[in-house]
Formats: C-alpha cells, sequence, structure tokens
C-alpha cells in the first residue's frame, strides 16, 4: 500500500486577487501561505516520507520547502520534482481576474464534462489527469510501501483525486475546491493498482 499525502501549496497573490493560476504563471506565497505550509509541516511532522514529490512550478517548490524543513525526518526523504505534476494550463486567461459568469469557468467549477478550453488555449483536463495520474502511479509503483508527500496545486489535485476514484468526468471537481495547504491521503493498493481516499481538503490544523 502507497500511502499519499496530498497538499496544495500556500496562498499567493494571485489567489488573494483571485486570479487564474495555472500552469504557466506564478507567483510568490504572501506571508499567510508561508505561516499555512509551516502549519502544515509541523502537523506532519512525525511522518517519515519516503519520497516528497513536487510540481516545478515555485509555490508549489516553496511550499514544499518549509514543510520539509519542519519534519523531523529530514535524513530519510529524497525530493523529486515532475513537471507532471503542475497545474491546469489555462492558456490566454493565465493572470485574468476570474469571472463566475462565465460558462466555462462555471463548468470548470460544477461539471468539468462539459468544460472546454480550446478557445482560449487551456489545457485539456484528461491531458491534465494522466499526465499526473502517471507520476503518482509510477511512484506507487516504485515505492510499493512507501509514505508519499506530493506538494502540488488545487484544480489539479482535486480532479486527479476523483479521477484515480473512477469517478465519472461530471464529478472530478467533488470535494472542492481545495483549500490552501489543505492536506488529503490516498491510498493506492499495490496489489490491484485501486485507489482509496482516506481524508479529504483537511484544515484543522491551521490557526
Amino acid at each position: 500500500m502507497t500511502t499519499f499525502y496530498l497538499v496544495r501549496h500556500g496562498k499567493t497573490e494571485l489567489n488573494i486577487e483571485e486570479r487564474f493560476q495555472g500552469g504557466s504563471i506564478d507567483a510568490p506565497l504572501v506571508e499567510e501561505g508561508i505561516f499555512q505550509a509551516q502549519q502544515a509541516g509541523k502537523y506532519l511532522s512525525e511522518i517519515q516520507f519516503d519520497l516528497v514529490a513536487v510540481s516545478t512550478q515555485k509555490r508549489a517548490v516553496h511550499t514544499a520547502n518549509y514543510i520539509v524543513g519542519e519534519n523531523n525526518f529530514l535524513h530519510g526523504a529524497t525530493l523529486k520534482y515532475f513537471d507532471g505534476l503542475r497545474e491546469i494550463s489555462f492558456g490566454e486567461r493565465e493572470g485574468v481576474k476570474i469571472d463566475r459568469s462565465d460558462e466555462q469557468t462555471n463548468y470548470l467549477r460544477t461539471n468539468p464534462a462539459l468544460y472546454n478550453p480550446s478557445s482560449f488555449n487551456g489545457e485539456e483536463l484528461n491531458d491534465a489527469v494522466e499526465r499526473a495520474g502517471a507520476v503518482l502511479n509510477q511512484i506507487s509503483d516504485e515505492h510499493p510501501d512507501g509514505t508519499v508527500l506530493i506538494v502540488s496545486h488545487g484544480a489539479l489535485l482535486i480532479i486527479l483525486m476523483n479521477y484515480l476514484l473512477g469517478k465519472e468526468k461530471s464529478k472530478w471537481r467533488e470535494g472542492g475546491p481545495l483549500e490552501n495547504t489543505s492536506i488529503s491521503i490516498l491510498e493506492r493498493d499495490s496489489q490491484t493498482a485501486n485507489y482509496k481516499l482516506k481524508s479529504l481538503n483537511d484544515i484543522s490544523y491551521q490557526k
């Protein structure tokens, strides 16, 4: 059994401004985001991770560094960075103020089966879950009895988890949106390759 702790990055300037922050744009963590990451690190400090797998985007990298900095088993963890864990790309909408009256924005949030980002050159959700799912499957194959920390992004993580749990595409946003530095726990059975959700969007440690 591989146990994944999936963490969304800490709060950024673009989160506060409610702008699209996808796979081809970054903003630094704000002071609150740094504090969130440190709190998450303290909450997870007694867990010995066999691997820390991180999106190559700066907001995820910085969040991971704060979390790992609080861990009591630093000597046991290997950090690896994966492009496959980057956020969904929103194409020409990157950095643009989110308009909740927009049809495609609503589909993304409520019914991903109808989401079509072609008009703004965004990434197809199927492509996003396939690249990210391949990363988790690879890690699980390499660490069949391991405990792994994943630091990535909100939209990607919620659709990825629902995809791996076998839900139909219209339900890929169930349980979202994920809070900044929320912790979700997913297990993969090494024999059946099936995923099971143990915890979702936990921010109980935040003060």
